[in-house]
């Protein structure tokens, strides 16, 4: 009973920032109040009935999404060779995917930006893509290596010994065992690369504010109840993210173990 209490108390701790935020953003008072004095639908219907808000939310689903495509094929490969072969610098190629964790995210951002601006990919959808692939590596490629580590690979030495070839058994057996630690990949890339800011605030090109960097601007005029709706809108893009994952797979085996 103390450990339950204990737990209960730690994630009403962790949670009361996000509820706060979705309690605000349907007080009808043009200030931030709590606790709300009524319910309104008001700053949802402010957010959608404006061009800015929406084309910041489809800006940032496009490149979350072309962010985590990018990633996963860098992270799946890198993370079949760590997981899967025995060669020179394979230690420090595990530790380099910790990079851009270790690197504050300021200076990743402003190294990004001097990198991609020669070649001409700053102020588009590509760069800001190719960027936060970049960050989203380490998250992509750890989930990916749990999912290998609890891998049986004596269900591939049976596939082989029943004559399948390599090509066969890594279709038929090695991708389906793989595959839940690919989507939870998928999902974390998407859910970083779609809240960041840090990265996003140098990549940005004009006519293409993501959603965390318009936030961050209106913020800096005033609190809102706005504010308070569109974090909502995204905890609710997010626990959509989570929950298929979690319904498809299951937590434990999303995360490699069965």
């Amino acid at each position: 009973m103390l450990y339950t209490l204990l737990l209960s108390v730690v994630f009403l701790y962790l949670l009361m920032p996000v509820l706060f935020a979705i309690l605000i953003s349907f007080n009808p008072s043009d200030l931030y109040a709590f606790p709300p004095n009524g319910v309104t639908l008001k700053w949802y219907q402010a957010i959608f009935s404006r061009y800015t808000w929406v084309s910041s939310f489809v800006v940032s689903i496009q490149y979350s999404i072309f962010a985590t495509i990018i990633g996963i094929l860098l992270s799946s490969a890198t993370a079949y060779a760590i997981g899967r072969f025995d060669f020179r610098f394979r230690n420090l190629l595990d530790a380099a995917t910790f990079l851009p964790l270790m690197i504050p995210q300021i200076i990743l951002g402003l190294a990004l930006l001097l990198t991609l601006q020669h070649v001409g990919l700053v102020g588009n959808l590509l760069g800001l893509s190719l960027a936060l692939a970049v960050y989203t590596t380490p998250y992509a490629t750890r989930s990916i290596l749990a999912a290998m580590n609890n891998f049986d690979r004596s269900a591939e030495e049976a596939a082989m010994n029943l004559g399948a070839d390599e090509i066969q058994t890594f279709i038929r057996i090695t991708f389906p065992s793989l595959l839940p630690g690919l989507l939870t990949a998928a999902i974390f890339s998407f859910v970083v690369s779609y809240s960041n800011l840090q990265i996003a605030v140098f990549l940005q090109g004009a006519g293409m504010t993501p959603i965390p960097v318009r936030i961050f601007a209106q913020m800096q005029f005033g609190a809102s109840p706005v504010i308070a709706a569109v974090s909502t809108v995204n905890i609710v893009i997010v626990l959509v993210a989570i929950l298929i994952v979690e319904r498809l797979f299951g937590a434990a085996e999303a995360l490699g173990y069965t």
